[in-house]
């Protein structure tokens, strides 16, 4: 058996347990009519996650001798071109059982607002399945590339999505402005006395990006999870959100009290811009310290309007 290479034990052991979580969700969520998994790896860097989840998956079900077998297709996204041709050259060298296994070039806002980008593959609603078990993951894509992720799986309604985030800049920025401002004495913001102390302003930056993305996911039909999926001698980055879709779709007065909640959210933090509410076109709250902030808002291309409602497209021909 191989051993991790030195300094490489924390990142094995991140993308043990990953593949753990997925696997189990795979489990308890898949239906025996459903003869695809498809998984989407976002922003996947040197694929030690994409590799290790598609060989599970492989030897799992696709390999499995059970009547409910089923064929599994990976696709890894990463903006570097060289990365990705050396990707490619590993999974074809590995032999036939990484054959539905590729990687591709791009990143993430590149796929949502392109139709049909060459570099990405095809992304033409007829070549979408309905039958496949669809999944995205992401593990520690940057601040609002998280989002961009995020939102790519709540627009091709994938069945689960599975995210740990990285860097919360967005929120910290605006959270630094809003408590900066907020004065002192009976106008002091309430956490006035935990934020000015750089380290709890970040973990706040954190606590609420996370938890304003697990209310929009709410918002979007999903079940959320939000746990540490790994101790923080592995990674401090050790969060994950789980989002698994609903068979049905939450009333009209579930969605009118998850968008008040999360409008106080954002109030009392003063956060006026959060990407994946920008993308869903949902607003979080107006935007009193706007002109102080980076504009981190997504582009609204021709092509953004008319992305697919449907669902994941099928990777691997």
């Amino acid at each position: 058996e191989g051993k991790p290479r030195p300094g490489m034990s924390s990142k094995l052991r991140q993308c043990q347990k990953f593949v753990e979580i997925v696997g189990n969700l795979i489990s308890s969520f898949k239906q025996d009519q459903q003869t695809c998994i498809s998984v989407v790896d976002m922003g996947c860097g040197r694929g030690y996650l994409t590799f290790s989840l598609h060989s599970y998956l492989q030897r799992t079900y696709q390999q499995s001798k059970d009547a409910a077998s089923c064929r599994v297709k990976s696709r890894g996204i990463d903006v570097r071109p060289k990365l990705v041709q050396e990707m490619n050259g590993i999974a074809r060298e590995l032999g036939p059982s990484f054959d539905g296994l590729d990687f591709c070039e791009g990143t993430i806002e590149q796929i949502m607002t392109s139709e049909n980008d060459k570099t990405t593959g095809s992304m033409h609603p007829q070549d979408e399945k309905d039958g496949d078990l669809n999944i995205l993951i992401a593990l520690h894509a940057c601040d609002t590339a998280t989002d961009d992720a995020l939102w790519f799986g709540i627009d091709r309604q994938c069945d689960i999505i599975v995210t740990a985030p990285c860097c919360h800049k967005e929120v910290r920025r605006q959270l630094d402005v809003h408590v900066a401002g907020s004065g002192k004495g009976d106008h002091q913001h309430p956490y006035g006395d935990v934020l000015r102390h750089n380290i709890y302003r970040e973990r706040m930056a954190e606590t609420v990006t996370d938890s304003l993305r697990a209310l929009l996911l709410e918002l979007a039909h999903y079940h959320v999870q939000v746990f540490e999926f790994i101790g923080g001698e592995h990674t401090s980055k050790n969060v994950m959100i789980v989002a698994t879709k609903l068979p049905n779709p939450r009333s009209d007065a579930d969605l009118m009290d998850i968008q008040d909640r999360i409008q106080a959210l954002a109030h009392l933090h003063g956060v006026s811009k959060q990407r994946l509410s920008t993308w869903m076109g949902k607003v979080v709250l107006a935007p009193e310290n706007a002109e102080n902030m980076d504009d981190t808002t997504p582009p609204q291309t021709a092509n953004h309007k008319k992305l697919s409602p449907k669902r994941m497209p099928p990777l691997v021909s």
